[in-house]
């Protein structure tokens, strides 16, 4: 979670936005909590449209494979 949130804090400066807009708690939380591994896998999080999908999700499963 903490890997995560770290990210999350970097996204939101390098995007110039407010943390919560790049992701909320609850969805870090669940991202946490069932790690997927794949972009559908990883869609399937509340709070993970697709455009965010397609923004965020490459370095979402990058942070949970540890690789970033």
């Amino acid at each position: 979670m903490e890997a995560l949130r770290a990210w999350r804090r970097a996204r939101a400066l390098d995007d110039a936005v407010p943390a919560y807009v790049v992701a909320h708690d609850t969805t870090l939380a669940e991202i946490a909590e069932i790690r997927p591994r794949t972009l559908p896998a990883l869609r399937r999080v509340k709070g993970m449209g697709p455009a965010k999908l397609e923004r965020y999700g490459p370095e979402i499963l990058a942070v949970i494979d540890g690789q970033e």
